[in-house]
């Protein structure tokens, strides 16, 4: 394991348990303080269905054209990207940043702001604030609640989108990529603002040390294949990866020559 965060020097070999788990994060608490399991039994029900299929995936050549297939992955690589404790994050950071955006400005007479409606993409939606103030007051259980029907909401739309991208495999003779506390990475050629969603966007993920998942839109190319890794393209993977690791990457190589390859490759583009 190596980390992102220059105070933690622990690069000793440990088991991806003892880094990668946190307790009741898709288990919430209800307003009556009880948690909620619904999310996390489907979540461990989607990995017993992959744990079938991984396998084949991780080592073997399956038909990247199976719509079978095609689902259940879209659909894991989906719930992998939002379920990540950052999306958690980013909900606490998104409910401070309206509130001291509205709470300044003009207020109704019930202290709640004087807001109509907003615009997104041209489209005007209007917008109700009788609940303001119990928004306004969120605490960290409305938070976790939020995330995680965040989850639910938005994992069928990811994976609707990841469907309709062209998919292909690219394959090591010998372990190479690493994979991260954030294996699910979203890229783009030419765009800095983008999403999974963004006509371009390329999705990365690693199945295992020899097999890495690309999705793009590049649907004038043969689709559903498999491509040999290039092995000065090594680098050039691992370091995509790497840099949308949120925290740490782990593998299963020694550990200078997985950063020998990255340096090699940044000192390359400099």
């Amino acid at each position: 394991m190596f980390s992102k965060d220059s105070s933690n020097c622990d690069e000793n070999p440990t088991n991806v348990r003892n880094v990668c788990g946190k307790r009741y994060l898709y288990a919430p608490k209800d307003q009556d303080g009880n948690r909620n399991w619904d999310v996390d039994d489907q979540i461990g029900d989607l990995e017993a269905l992959l744990g079938q299929l991984w396998p084949d995936l991780a080592t073997g050549y399956v038909n990247l054209g199976d719509e079978s297939i095609r689902k259940a992955v879209s659909l894991f690589i989906a719930v992998m990207h939002l379920r990540h404790i950052d999306n958690l994050h980013k909900v606490e950071e998104i409910h401070a940043q309206l509130v001291a955006f509205y709470e300044p400005g003009p207020l109704k007479t019930d202290a709640a702001p004087v807001v109509g409606s907003f615009e997104i993409d041209g489209r005007t939606c209007q917008m109700d604030t009788s609940d303001w103030h119990k928004y306004k007051n969120a605490d960290k259980d409305d938070h976790h609640r939020s995330f995680v029907s965040f989850i639910r909401s938005e994992a069928g739309s990811m994976a609707k989108h990841l469907l309709d991208k062209r998919w292909s495999i690219v394959v090591s003779e010998i372990d190479t990529f690493i994979t991260t506390d954030k294996p699910v990475v979203v890229s783009h050629p030419t765009r800095e603002r983008f999403g999974y969603g963004t006509p371009g966007s390329i999705i990365s993920f690693p199945l295992s040390p020899t097999r890495l998942l690309v999705l793009d839109d590049l649907h004038a190319e043969a689709v559903n294949q498999y491509y040999s890794l290039i092995s000065q393209n090594a680098g050039a993977f691992n370091l995509m990866l790497w840099q949308g690791a949120s925290r740490f990457f782990v593998t299963g190589r020694q550990l200078e020559e997985v950063l020998t390859e990255i340096c090699a490759l940044e000192e390359r583009a400099k």
